[in-house]
């Protein structure tokens, strides 16, 4: 997907869907007891009637489970354009040169470079880490390397990393947002970002369309970790749109567990129903029938016993710890809500490729506006990491 046009026609017909369709992601499952569609009887059916072996089969499968939803829905949600994916491989890279980087991490980098074109400029590699990415392209196209990053012991890992490796690659311990960084943008460059989050890759594409650097290759991630509490739309198109996300609809674009372990997956299944089971509970301690949010929880807590998580909840929230209360049963409970809160999230996953699109485009028309080409596609397959989606915008030439 590369013409404006295209790229303009695809955001007003995702922008027009979402509008219409609010009420079925615009919403936290876990507020819920129940289905909180009363007037589509026939979904809240189709829901009840899935096991939860199916349920977990449709959160895998995202074209049939919008193809499910869009039988109890008055429009299609088959809208989103498919992405052209070119699945590349550097060559001749030395097994001892990705030591220390984990498999799937390398078959990132591995894929993300091989969409990186070596045009002789130099390169600036955004949100660097150890700068893993840069000193394979540095190896691979004995290009120039500059890698930004925020933390500075990755910095001299990374510059260890690269002497050893004799690649050309220098490292700059900075803040994305510090008026120094604007320094290292140049016109004739080549900015690149492997999953920088948030506001970060957002703080690229604007530095670098200021700079007129010449060349893009952006793969963004982690929508939701931004500084506001509501989401500021980029692109003049966006920025008309009726929607407001907040960053629970951001998070929302990334709900897929593709590549979750089994152990990872059971760990949130029971974080899910104690949560659950806790806001019954916290709903009878209050005399309030409503929903209290509970913060992050460390992941070895889930190996404990319902009884400690109620306690650290109620510790965590100032509510006194009922001495009498059977917390067997609101365990029970949680794991049978745990059932509906499922239904739930299935209606609004069916809507996250289609957030997660929105926010693609409002990204790339961003990117017209100021004066690029720009093309969406996918660097790789989502087994390899569900946030595969890559943005390349080139610089167009001054006739």
């Amino acid at each position: 997907m590369k013409h404006s046009s295209s790229l303009s026609q695809q955001f007003e017909e995702i922008n027009e869907l979402l509008e219409k369709t609010r009420q079925y992601w615009q919403i936290l499952p876990f507020q819920h007891l129940e289905h909180p569609w009363k007037n589509d009887p026939a979904l809240s059916q189709f829901l009840a009637s899935l096991d939860t072996e199916y349920i977990e089969y449709l959160d895998e499968h995202d074209e049939l489970l919008r193809e499910k939803i869009s039988e109890f829905l008055p429009f299609s949600l088959d809208v989103i354009a498919p992405l052209h994916r070119t699945d590349g491989r550097l060559d001749d890279v030395p097994v001892w040169f990705k030591a220390g980087i984990k498999g799937r991490k390398w078959l990132q980098i591995e894929k993300f470079s091989s969409q990186v074109p070596n045009n002789g400029s130099s390169v600036l590699e955004w949100c660097a880490g150890k700068g893993h990415l840069g000193r394979a392209l540095g190896l691979t196209q004995q290009r120039s390397i500059t890698s930004l990053e925020w933390q500075q012991s990755l910095c001299e890992q990374g510059k260890l990393l690269a002497d050893k490796y004799q690649v050309d690659q220098r490292f700059v311990q900075g803040d994305v947002y510090a008026p120094s960084t604007k320094l290292l943008l140049q016109p004739k460059q080549h900015v690149i970002a492997l999953h920088a989050c948030g506001d970060l890759h957002v703080e690229l594409f604007k530095q670098a369309s200021l700079a007129n650097s010449q060349s893009l290759t952006v793969a963004p991630c982690c929508y939701h970790l931004i500084n506001d509490e509501t989401y500021q739309p980029l692109s003049l198109a966006a920025q008309r749109s009726e929607l407001q996300l907040n960053k629970r609809d951001l998070a929302l674009s990334m709900a897929q567990t593709v590549v979750a372990t089994q152990r990872e997956r059971k760990h949130r299944a029971t974080e899910i129903a104690w949560r659950l089971g806790f806001d019954l509970l916290q709903r009878e301690i209050r005399n309030d029938d409503s929903y209290l949010p509970l913060p992050s929880i460390r992941q070895s807590m889930l190996t404990s016993h319902f009884s400690d998580f109620c306690r650290w909840a109620c510790e965590a929230k100032s509510l006194p710890f009922p001495g009498d209360v059977d917390i067997e049963k609101y365990q029970q409970l949680g794991w049978q809500r745990r059932k509906t809160n499922a239904q739930i999230e299935l209606v609004t996953h069916a809507f996250r490729q289609l957030l997660e699109r929105w926010l693609l485009l409002d990204r790339a028309l961003f990117l017209v506006e100021q004066g690029y080409d720009v093309t969406l596609s996918e660097f790789c397959d989502k087994g390899v990491t569900p946030r595969n989606a890559l943005i390349k915008a080139e610089r167009k030439a001054k006739h």
